[in-house]
């Protein structure tokens, strides 16, 4: 069995073998086979757990019945999942479920997260559904869920989606009315489309001519759409990893850095102007500039940002609060405006759909958005957009480096108990309440030209404790001040 960190366990209770209980979770009745210790399907991923455990076949035929619950009868979902085998099992198990509640199932099969996201925008279905094994943890399952326009589906519509589940009140469609299963047409050319029309055309001819690149693809889905679009414009590219590999689908922490390290050197030796790396899921874009140094995606954030406003004369980009306030300075060289959001990647995706003007959106862990395209995270259009602003400004990825202003940075996990948590954010908020004007995300203590940011973890019994100071040195001393008060509070 797992016992999630924080959890209470009540006395006199029995936990069956091969029984999840997770992380803050109270249980006060025993856990018998078929029980789980869930306080809520939905975390900050999606619906998560254990293959074959807690996600089981069984659980995924309800969960699809649920969703399909929500919508209206004869409505579309598209479905999508990863290359590994425990994905394809729990997909169809899900498939069987939608129509059982009256629900057409559009099934894409095997594409990137944000082609998955983008085809169900296109083509009007009522939601969409991706399956995929955790980048975290190969035991785990993800279960992400897309509204009508492909973005993540609301709280209120999480909340939904639990009360029939755990209510068992499933809609069931008459003989006439299941829902029929279908496959997706002309999903790369939907896609690409969409795609090479968001680019400015006279940057995408100049490309074969001004940009040597290598990619790394990592033996994911990526490759079947990135790779034609850069062979379309003559890219002179070094593409990695291009065969799908299931085996390859989650990588412990030792290959990932292997890998960038293979890229970072790799790529100043073929003289290209740009290193990159997709994660598994399409979403995320790790960069290596032209004198093969890697970038922390902070770092790379900030020079999308510098050259995004400088080929623009200015413009407004959005970042979360954990981003330092050198945003702030690299967009008044350029006459711009930063915009800050709730640090949770939902809520940039939101930000990006209200505020279609903004020139891009960034989290600064490889997330980025341009809402002249699509308001998702795509790290292949992420990839041709950075090409295209190096092309247009003329200029190469470690000059812009170079120019950024610097900052000091430094976090910490920080464990509270669930029941803690409210009482915790009360006090900070009493005592702090002068120097906490920002109350976007958490809490915002301003001290002059430093700050700290306290800010409640959705998922898990803990804070997390964000600084940024006038050094190194002094955001740890931050770091470990605001800590120590944040458990003195409990």
């Amino acid at each position: 069995m797992q016992i999630g960190a924080g959890a209470v366990i009540q006395p006199n209770v029995k936990i069956w073998p091969s029984k999840e209980v997770d992380e803050g979770a109270t249980v006060s009745s025993s856990i018998i086979w078929g029980s789980q210790g869930r306080r809520v399907l939905f975390g900050r991923h999606g619906v998560t757990g254990l293959v074959n455990i807690e996600i089981t076949p069984e659980f995924c035929a309800k969960l699809g019945a649920a969703f399909g619950a929500t919508l209206p009868r004869s409505s579309t979902v598209t479905i999508n999942r990863d290359a590994h085998y425990t994905p394809r099992m729990l997909k169809r198990a899900i498939v069987a479920g939608l129509p059982s509640a009256g629900v057409n199932v559009c099934d894409l099969q095997n594409v990137p997260i944000p082609v998955a996201r983008y085809y169900t925008y296109a083509t009007h279905a009522a939601g969409g559904i991706h399956v995929r094994l955790s980048p975290y943890d190969n035991r785990v399952i993800e279960i992400k869920f897309f509204d009508e326009r492909g973005l993540d589906i609301t709280p209120a519509t999480e909340r939904k989606i639990e009360n029939t589940f755990f209510r068992e009140d499933f809609r069931r469609a008459y003989l006439d009315e299941i829902g029929r299963i279908s496959y997706g047409e002309d999903i790369e050319r939907t896609y690409t489309d969409a795609f090479i029309k968001a680019l400015r055309s006279d940057a995408l001819e100049a490309l074969g001519r001004s940009m040597h690149l290598v990619v790394d693809y990592a033996n994911a889905s990526a490759s079947a759409f990135l790779s034609p679009i850069l062979r379309r414009y003559h890219v002179d590219a070094v593409e990695l990893n291009v065969n799908l590999d299931e085996r390859m689908v989650f990588q412990v922490p030792a290959q990932f850095e292997a890998a960038m390290q293979r890229l970072a050197q790799i790529t100043p030796v073929v003289g290209a102007h740009l290193g990159a790396r997709l994660d598994t899921g399409g979403e995320r874009l790790y960069i290596v500039d032209d004198t093969g140094a890697r970038l922390h995606p902070l770092k790379a954030l900030a020079a999308v940002t510098a050259l995004a406003m400088r080929a623009n004369g200015g413009g407004t980009v959005a970042v979360p609060v954990t981003a330092p306030r050198a945003f702030e300075e690299i967009a008044a060289r350029y006459a711009g405006r930063i915009v800050r959001t709730k640090a949770a990647v939902s809520a940039l995706m939101q930000t990006a759909a209200q505020h279609p003007d903004l020139l891009l959106l960034g989290d600064g862990t490889g997330i980025y958005m341009f809402p002249g395209f699509f308001p998702m995270a795509d790290g292949m259009f992420a990839l041709l957009k950075l090409m295209e602003l190096l092309t247009v400004t003329e200029t190469r990825l470690s000059e812009v480096i170079a120019e950024l202003p610097p900052y000091y940075m430094f976090q910490t996990r920080t464990p509270c108990r669930w029941e803690a948590k409210g009482k915790v954010m009360r006090l900070l908020n009493e005592q702090y309440a002068e120097r906490s004007t920002n109350h976007i995300d958490g809490i915002k203590i301003e001290l002059g030209n430093e700050w700290v940011l306290i800010l409640p973890d959705p998922d898990g019994p803990f804070f997390q404790v964000i600084a940024e100071g006038a050094t190194d040195e002094q955001a740890r001393i931050l770091v470990e001040k605001y800590s120590g008060l944040v458990t003195s509070l409990q």
